[in-house]
């Protein structure tokens, strides 16, 4: 018999979904106001109550299985009498509330009580819908009692109208098996150490476990995840996200899927492309009265999808943008419609892991079973960092303040949150950890974010302050991220530059990512540089018994050569006064040889202070300098410089644009200079990095400066062999990379270095 799986919010939103998007339904303040408003109506049921109650039933119709599941919010047992509560939040006036609005809400809960009562054998319960106004904070309840008979008439007519989608779907995974069980590997052969990487991936999705796995350039990483974890995918109710750091790799991951399909496979493959980017419209404003693609989207909606899923598998960018403009749908929204229902799901990081995105569509991004591919892992722990770590400003708060001067009340909740930021200023000198969080500072926080949906909700349609906006979300996710931090997290506060500023910061991000991804089957981590394994096995949420797996290099090791100079030291103290020699060293190697060169600098500054000794010495007519937030155009024209000539020289920043993600093979680039060992500048956030696991594993330097230093070098590094043909030369300028802690971190294909005193030597090693 055919089966098929499905929540109870997705059969009554097949059935009854229509509408506008609203900034206001899709924003997080809106999911967390939500949550919020479950929990207050939740807590004032009583004794008789059951929050949160799961429930799962098994219904043959027309020679179909369905597993149905869901959650009821409440189930309430007194005097004989059973009620299915389902609590929902509004902004809407409780007065326009009548059994007729939004039937969705109370057929949700009429599945739910026919499911209770076929678990519990009762002839009738009573159903209620509560509404929550956000505003407000009052209640009104829509109650109405059914038989048990009712009850099934009603659910067996809901599951007529998704007949038609659920044999679609059928079909469609019927497709999927067969074509999976029919893949070969897309390429003729595997690569040295590709089939190795291949069965680890397999067998650590089929174990249920996480994968850290460094591949060097060449092994061809992407196909080698890619591949056994469609191959895992077979008979199992999994989805495959492909997470990438850059718009690059989702291209590569998706043309990947696109060799195969050309050989026959046969699965939905969507990617989704930031809002920002994708929008239609001049201004991204998600309102009906605003965006024509917003408006009577859900409307709109099903016919295109259902068809787009019957008759397509590949939902690139080109490919969304052509169906939303020819159906009048928003592209952004289409995209998630789209990931929904696919197999799998290419995107950035922060769809999957960022708590600004998850709450949004949760119903995307929160699925049981994922099988989730993080592609240059090493990026990771820094985002997610960054997703975790909100900071508010006073200045910001007060030159809105200054603006809403009609606005008496919400004036007076951003007068006293200035007030708070004073008291806290008063108490630091400079940058400053706070012994505990800023209770009374949070509290004002709150009471503005009530008085801004007050506002908000009483100026519907009307220009409201931009900046006003920005604080209050700011704010809201201040406050979230305040509820959930704990021992990993400090608060901090900041008054540099005449700015003052207080931040939730998270040092380790290991418990957050391990939290995220307990419902996931598998993860598998996996770059170039993952160096050490363990470290990032531990950094982003692995345990102990997870495997991890170093490949070796599948190119001839001595076509890299690999240079250190051991007479110069660029620590900080010391590398100004190493400027010439280190000038002597480039000139040498880009003369010696000419062609195309990368030459790696520890940070702009010191690049710009290096140039200026080097054009009083020698000829600079080859070398362009990369200006710090060089625009997207830039970077391509200096790319096309080093496809189309022969002797450019740039120099550039490790970590930066030109350390990763860029292809150069052959003679497009033939070497790379690399001055210093990448460690990040000394900062005050990385020092409470390292001062927080010098307590924890007495290994506070290494965490936060070595590790992430030395894997910037690695990326830097490898973008000059990038083919079997490639020969080229890296130059390490720096005398630490001859120290043991260091050596003991180079990779296998690393190990044949020569150690130079000399620009002497480089010629005699360039012959």
């Amino acid at each position: 018999m055919d089966k098929i799986k499905l929540s109870v919010r997705e059969l009554v939103e097949f059935v009854y979904k229509s509408g506008d998007i609203s900034a206001r339904n899709l924003s997080l303040d809106r999911a967390m106001e939500g949550i919020r408003a479950h929990k207050i109506l939740q807590s004032q049921m009583g004794d008789g109550y059951r929050k949160e109650f799961y429930l799962k039933s098994e219904f043959i119709f027309k020679d179909i299985m369905f597993f149905i599941e869901g959650r009821a919010d409440g189930i309430l047992t007194q005097d004989d009498e059973v009620t299915i509560d389902e609590i929902k939040s509004t902004y809407t006036d409780l007065g326009l509330i009548d059994e007729e609005y939004r039937t969705a809400n109370m057929a949700q809960a009429k599945c739910y009580a026919y499911m209770y009562g076929l678990m519990y054998d009762l002839s009738k319960l009573s159903v209620q819908v509560r509404y929550y106004n956000l505003d407000t904070k009052e209640t009104k309840t829509i109650k109405q009692a059914f038989g048990l008979e009712e009850l099934k008439t009603f659910f067996y007519g809901l599951l007529e109208t998704y007949l038609d989608w659920a044999e679609t779907i059928i079909s469609l995974g019927k497709e999927r098996d067969r074509t999976i069980e029919e893949a070969a590997f897309p390429f003729k052969d595997y690569r040295k150490g590709q089939r190795e990487f291949s069965v680890a991936v397999y067998r650590t999705i089929e174990a249920g476990k996480k994968l850290f796995a460094q591949a060097p350039t060449g092994v061809g990483k992407t196909v080698s995840v890619l591949f056994p974890a469609i191959k895992s995918l077979h008979g199992k109710n999994s989805k495959i996200f492909y997470l990438t750091a850059k718009s690059t790799t989702k291209t590569i991951a998706f043309n990947t899927v696109k060799i195969m399909h050309e050989k026959g496979l046969r699965l939905r493959t969507a990617v989704i492309t930031a809002k920002d980017k994708i929008c239609f419209m001049e201004e991204r404003k998600c309102e009906p009265e605003y965006c024509p693609y917003a408006k009577g989207y859900y409307d709109k909606l099903n016919i295109p999808l259902r068809e787009t899923l019957k008759n397509d598998c590949l939902y690139d960018r080109e490919f969304i943008e052509d169906l939303a403009k020819k159906h009048e749908l928003c592209p952004f929204e289409l995209s998630l419609d789209l990931a929904y229902m696919s197999d799998i799901v290419i995107c950035d990081y922060n769809y999957y892991f960022d708590p600004r995105v998850g709450l949004q569509r949760e119903d995307t991004f929160n699925k049981d079973k994922d099988i989730v591919l993080i592609d240059e892992a090493h990026n990771l722990e820094d985002r997610a960092r960054d997703m975790y770590s909100p900071e508010i400003i006073k200045e910001v708060f007060y030159e809105v303040y200054k603006r809403m001067k009609t606005e008496k009340s919400l004036r007076k909740e951003l007068y006293n949150i200035n007030r708070k930021f004073i008291d806290i200023r008063k108490g630091i000198d400079k940058a400053q950890i706070l012994q505990g969080p800023p209770e009374e500072l949070i509290n004002a926080l709150r009471k503005f974010t009530v008085k801004a949906e007050k506002y908000f909700n009483e100026n519907k349609g009307e220009k409201v302050p931009e900046e006003l906006t920005d604080i209050y979300f700011q704010s809201v996710f201040f406050i979230k991220i305040s509820e959930i931090a704990d021992d990993n997290f400090c608060y901090y506060a900041d008054k540099t530059n005449n700015i003052t500023r207080v931040k939730l910061f998270l040092i380790d991000p290991s418990q957050i990512l391990k939290e995220i991804q307990k419902k996931a089957r598998s993860s598998i981590f996996f770059s170039a540089t993952l160096t050490p394994l363990k470290y990032f096995r531990y950094m982003l949420g692995g345990d102990e018994d997870d495997h991890i797996l170093r490949i070796s290099s599948p190119f001839r090791r001595e076509n890299l050569n690999l240079m250190i100079s051991s007479d110069i030291s660029m620590k900080y103290t010391l590398r100004d006064s190493n400027i010439e020699k280190a000038c002597e060293y480039i000139n040498t190697l880009i003369t010696e040889r000419k062609g195309n060169y990368l030459v790696f600098f520890p940070s702009y500054h010191f690049m710009n202070k290096v140039y200026s000794t080097y054009e009083t010495l020698y000829d600079t007519s080859s070398i362009t300098l990369q200006c710090r937030g060089i625009e997207e155009d830039d970077q391509k024209e200096i790319t096309d410089r080093f496809e189309n000539e022969r002797n450019v020289v740039v120099f550039t920043v490790v970590g930066g644009v030109f350390s990763e993600g860029i292809d150069l093979p052959l003679d497009k680039l033939i070497g790379a200079v690399i001055i210093g060992t990448g460690i990040p500048q000394i900062s005050f956030e990385r020092n409470i990095i390292k001062a927080f696991f010098d307590d924890k594993m007495k290994a506070g330097y290494d965490f936060a400066y070595k590790y992430p230093g030395f894997n910037k070098v690695l990326q830097s590094a490898g973008r000059v062999i990038r083919t079997e043909e490639d020969k080229g030369t890296v130059l390490l300028i720096d005398s630490r990379f001859c120290q043991h802690t260091y050596l003991k971190l180079f990779p296998d294909h690393w190990k044949h270095y020569k150690r130079i005193y000399s620009p002497e030597e480089i010629k005699n090693n360039l012959h």
